[in-house]
């Protein structure tokens, strides 16, 4: 198949929708499938690398609001419609977005199959974004998945949202998958990894890996290392944005900032918890790949923790300053077999069955037509 993938960022711009893409975009590949994929081109120039199509686009709403809603400029329609017309079957990641509207458009112009992957629901920017947001969802997201040939999402609370929203079409679920390097370390691998990344190789290692967006619980996490500094606790903090600060003078803290993902299962591996008191999320990418190397996890009681990971083995689900310092403590000095924590995410989350899953969905859509 020619499949085109159309979203809002690529990599090296930073995000899970951009690993999840990248997941499934080389696994097509070795599959024999020709795709290619188009998107935004932040923090790069604009152009054509092989299958990666990057287009110019202001980004002032993700530098300013938190919003990663980049506006392509017509130069980037243009690309994308020819896009469009080469491919038999277009992916596109999120209804909302400015390039998924536009794609929809041309896809129908076209007369090619469209597939939506939802990946998240509500999310809680506060104040009038929110009444934004819902309105939003209720108009434009609710048109546009309409007029998709399917839509896909990971998570079972995603499908709810959107029934309250009013989307008659059915929205099905593919769990996604990762790359086998996620499993856990041994004792000798897992302090080669603190030397690598020039963490203390002894003591508590919490992981906080996430944009530095108000979402992601960033001034929670600040809070919660202010409490356990004393308790011999180090905070490891992967990831950048505009929240940058908050982080930046915390005790027994080392901000690695932005870790190459090819990396990412060595520090999830070397760490002994991860905290992620997040909201608004789909199903964040850095508790799923934490908790195939065995990682136990902190995370808030968000819809999209309590639909998919409340019955895990090795997974707090709190809300409150203290709740959530007292779980950390109790899955620090009494951890959870790592064994159990990967081999409970390995059967759900498995990489040859998200891309076989994605394959035929997208089969069955051309042969459709």
């Amino acid at each position: 198949m020619r499949i085109l993938e159309v979203s809002n960022f690529m990599p090296p711009h930073p995000g899970g929708i951009e690993i999840m893409i990248d997941t499934l975009f080389q696994g097509l590949q070795r599959r024999g499938h020709d795709v290619r994929w188009i998107a935004a081109s932040t923090p790069l120039e604009p152009g054509t690398t092989g299958p990666f199509v990057r287009v110019s686009a202001w980004n002032w709403l993700e530098k300013n609001l938190h919003v990663p809603m980049p506006l392509w400029a017509p130069s980037g329609w243009k690309e994308l419609d020819e896009q469009v017309r080469w491919a038999d079957v277009i992916h596109v990641h999120d209804c909302l977005y400015f390039s998924s509207s536009l794609t929809t458009a041309l896809s129908k112009g076209r007369k090619k199959p469209l597939l939506v992957t939802q990946h998240v629901g509500e999310v809680p920017y506060g104040g009038v974004l929110d009444w934004v947001q819902a309105a939003a969802y209720r108009t434009l997201g609710r048109t546009l998945l309409s007029a998709a040939s399917e839509v896909v999402t990971y998570s079972p609370h995603v499908v709810d949202y959107f029934q309250r929203v009013g989307v008659k079409k059915p929205l099905r679920i593919i769990p996604l998958g990762f790359d086998p390097r996620f499993k856990p370390l041994s004792e000798q691998e897992r302090m080669e990894a603190r030397r690598e990344f020039g963490l203390p190789g002894k003591g508590a290692l919490v992981l906080f890996a996430a944009r530095l967006v108000p979402k992601k619980g960033v001034h929670r996490v600040a809070e919660l290392q202010r409490l356990l500094a004393s308790e011999g606790v180090t905070l490891v903090v992967a990831g950048d944005g505009p929240l940058a600060s908050e982080v930046s003078d915390l005790p027994n803290t080392v901000h690695l900032r932005q870790v190459d993902h090819a990396r990412m299962h060595l520090l999830c591996g070397c760490a002994d918890a991860l905290l992620l008191p997040s909201v608004g999320e789909g199903l964040p990418l850095t508790l799923q790949e934490g908790m195939s190397t065995g990682l136990p996890a902190v995370v808030s009681r968000d819809p999209s923790f309590v639909a998919n990971v409340s019955d895990a083995p090795g997974v707090r689900l709190e809300e409150g300053l203290s709740a959530q310092a007292e779980a950390l403590r109790e899955v620090l000095s009494n951890p959870p077999p790592r064994s159990d924590i990967a081999d409970w995410a390995k059967a759900r989350w498995g990489l040859e069955r998200f891309v076989t899953e994605y394959e035929r969905t997208l089969e069955a859509l051309t042969k459709n037509r």
